[in-house]
């Protein structure tokens, strides 16, 4: 850690690094009008780089360039149980080779702080509709998993920096954001802005809190457990400024899909996005949520929202310690990481997006970008009579009524409202069919939750 730039942070017992102060000594002005990612780099390399590196680190941040890679420590490594075990597993071999040399094992740990979330191992043989159906997977779950978790909890006590979160707790993405993150860390007397990589293209799940969190693959994650640097080139970060306010009904799914369509004709693929404007006012950190989960969907790389008072409101919301959540504030305001103090930034490319435009519409089942307006589907020909015929299915039936993934089950309102509209249709005499496999698991739903 670096010593200079670094201050008191007011109204804590903390210090800060004074990013602002760094890059306008570089150029007067200029850090009101970098991006939200561009000034939690550039706090990253003020703390982190090598002082003769600073310089010209910062400037690629400062002039838009992107030809000299800079470090990047991320302060944090999730894992689920499938690419965090492989990980942990090379750790421990590395321990069997210290031993054979005759050294000490148990100074073979991560370096940064490690999460592993054992959600990729659930598998729905008992649907929804039969009794205990959650506790009869979960114990096929530990029967097919003996080996694999016996190794992941020996790993929570044989190694430092491992928290493990045991399985059938929920959804690696939906923990990380409702209670893994701090937003602002707070480590040896120094505060500074929550960052991460993970290993599932969902990682950017967490960035609706304005942490810059990437998927990554295992080896990545792995290199920077170890506290190596991830060195990279200045991203293409592109704003989006959000305008209107949702139609009545409109649902966070209705509009992450017609985003995901829209981003997509846009051509942000590995784009650093920030969602900005009026238009974020009118949208919970679970809408948020919604929108930043679906980020390799439409093909970008981070998927920010500025920290504001949506910020706040949830952190308080989901349990975080009072201390916790002042500190978030406190720092984000002093540090420019505040909404109120991104009215200057300049963007290489604004797109811009209307939230009144949105109606009610479907996606899929397998481009979450083929939307289709739900006043379509008859002309479509996607819904209508069908014509059954007893013991057999007809064309195009559905099989599987699940709801499995992280971008739904992080929104309260999605969730109320879909168990809404199911004891509704129940009430109305709306059955599933004898073939249909219904459930709600909450685990990751790339992982046969169905």
């Amino acid at each position: 850690m670096n010593t200079q730039y670094r201050k008191s942070l007011p109204g804590t017992q903390l210090d800060y690094f004074d990013t602002q102060e760094a890059v306008n000594a570089i150029e007067p002005g200029a850090y009101a009008k970098l991006p939200y990612c561009s000034r939690v780099f550039a706090e990253n390399l003020v703390r982190r780089c090598s002082p003769d590196m600073l310089v010209d680190s910062l400037k690629q941040l400062i002039e838009r360039k992107r030809d000299l890679d800079f470090p990047w420590f991320p302060a944090r490594v999730v894992c689920h149980d499938i690419l965090g075990q492989t990980a942990l597993v090379d750790l421990a071999g590395l321990r069997d080779a210290i031993a054979e040399k005759g050294g000490d094992p148990s100074k073979v740990n991560p370096v940064v702080p490690t999460q592993l979330i054992v959600d990729h191992s659930l598998a729905v043989e008992h649907a929804g509709f039969e009794k205990d159906a959650f506790e009869k997977n979960r114990a096929i779950e530990d029967r097919r998993n003996d080996d694999r978790f016996h190794f992941i909890n020996w790993t929570k006590t044989a190694f430092k920096n491992v928290d493990v979160i045991q399985p059938g707790n929920g959804i690696m993405h939906q923990i990380n954001l409702e209670k893994m993150s701090p937003v602002v860390h707070a480590l040896n007397g120094v505060a500074f802005p929550d960052t991460l990589v993970g290993t599932d293209s969902h990682t950017p799940h967490v960035d609706a809190l304005g942490v810059i969190a990437i998927g990554v693959g295992g080896l990545e994650a792995e290199s920077v457990m170890l506290g190596r640097a991830s060195y990279m080139r200045l991203p293409d970060i592109v704003g989006v400024e959000i305008t209107g306010k949702p139609q009545p009904g409109i649902t966070a799914t209705d509009i992450v899909l017609a985003l995901t369509e829209y981003l997509r004709a846009q051509k942000v693929v590995s784009s650093y996005l920030e969602f900005f404007g009026e238009g974020t006012t009118h949208l919970t950190l679970g809408d948020r949520a919604t929108i930043t989960n679906m980020t390799p969907e439409y093909g970008a790389t981070a998927a920010m929202f500025y920290i504001d008072k949506q910020t706040i409101d949830y952190l308080t919301l989901t349990g975080r310690d009072d201390e916790q959540v002042k500190l978030v504030e406190t720092y984000a305001k002093q540090a420019g990481l505040w909404a109120d103090t991104l009215t200057e930034v300049e963007y290489e490319r604004v797109l811009h997006f209307d939230l009144s435009t949105v109606g009610r519409n479907i996606a899929g089942p397998s481009n979450p970008h083929n939307r289709v307006p739900t006043s379509e589907l008859a002309a479509r020909g996607i819904s209508g009579v069908v014509e059954n015929e007893p013991g057999k299915m007809p064309d195009g039936a559905v099989i599987i009524a699940a709801i499995t993934s992280c971008t739904n089950t992080s929104n309260p309102r999605n969730m109320i409202a879909a168990g809404l509209l199911a004891r509704n249709a129940n009430a109305r005499g709306l059955l599933r069919k004898p073939w249909v496999k219904s459930s709600l698991a909450l685990a990751q739903k790339r992982c046969n939750c169905i």
